[in-house]
């Protein structure tokens, strides 16, 4: 039978490990779902869009096609054209193509049955399914490699193993809290054999510069797959036009599966509603024309002033 002073240390000792446990899981999570978000935030933001109704929400759009897959373009009486989720509302043609849908809007409740001359479908892919699912894959496991580099990290600090007798174990773990919160003066019994202590060293082997490469891989997936152009240089010697060009075969098959019903459904849209709608696939860099104009007017007067003198 175990005494009850025994049993509440056991109980105490469980409660600290699970209380442990449920913070590794949170920080799991947490680290999966910061991730996540940046992965879809990246893959949402590939494609730039002209000549849009000031009405349409862009960021609402690209979420839409991302999570499900496709969405419905129309022409709303007072709004002018407009895309919104849609489900289906009849049989599908023989190339499985909505031919009587209901857009709606959770936001306000709006909806609207349109037939099939009516509507025009952007998909998100040529597969027409969401990309989403893909997306959270490669989060997952991006995530995983993260915390495993976190927790290697933690196990460089070298481990203490303290061996000693049962009698002694509470006094040695509360002498060991106290060095752990940084006490200066730490107060134990006479009965402790600090001298007769024995410790056993052994840190885990670093692995984390490993998992970094394996990392580059999983990133340089994911810009495949969303269709955008990044170069993992495995060797020191400069890469041929060649090589460069071979290596970004899947990066230009995943960007023409994006793009290509984009476009298809724009030039639907212009033709039906008679808009002057245009999409790109994004490379530059985001910047604002006016502030480069400045900046090169204020480099070009430094450098009349200095010719001056």
């Amino acid at each position: 039978m175990i005494r009850p002073v025994v049993a509440g240390l056991i109980l105490k000792d469980y409660e600290i490990m699970k209380t442990r446990l449920i913070n590794s899981q949170l920080a799991n999570y947490k680290t999966y779902n910061m991730y996540f978000r940046q992965l879809l935030a990246l893959a949402e933001n590939v494609f730039e869009f002209e000549g849009l109704n000031k009405f349409i929400d862009v960021s609402y759009l690209n979420k839409t096609l991302l999570r499900q897959g496709s969405i419905a373009w129309f022409k709303d009486e007072v709004i002018g054209v407009i895309a919104l989720p849609y489900r289906s509302l009849t049989t599908l043609d023989i190339y499985g193509r909505p031919k009587k849908i209901e857009v709606f809007s959770k936001a306000n409740n709006y909806h609207r049955i349109l037939n099939k001359n009516e509507f025009v479908i952007m998909y998100d892919n040529n597969g027409r399914y969401p990309l989403y699912l893909d997306i959270s894959q490669i989060a997952e496991r991006i995530a995983l490699c993260v915390r495993t580099q976190d927790i290697n990290m933690i196990q460089q600090r070298t481990p203490r193993v303290w061996v000693t007798n049962k009698d002694q174990e509470l006094s040695i773990k509360s002498a060991i809290n106290n060095i752990d919160g940084m006490e200066e003066n730490i107060v134990t019994y006479e009965s402790l054999p600090l001298q007769k202590l024995n410790s056993v060293l052994a840190p885990a082997p670093y692995v984390t510069d490993k998992i970094d490469d394996h990392l580059d891989k999983l990133w340089a997936e994911f810009y495949r797959l969303i269709g955008v152009a990044n170069i993992q240089e495995q060797k020191k010697e400069r890469i041929i036009t060649d090589e460069m060009i071979a290596s970004q075969g899947g990066t230009i098959a995943s960007r023409y599966s994006r793009f290509q019903p984009r476009e298809n459904a724009i030039a639907k849209i212009n033709e039906k509603f008679k808009t002057n709608i245009s999409v790109h696939y994004y490379d530059g860099e985001p910047d604002s024309r006016k502030d480069k104009e400045d900046v090169s007017d204020d480099v070009s007067g430094e450098s009349e002033s200095n010719e001056a003198e």
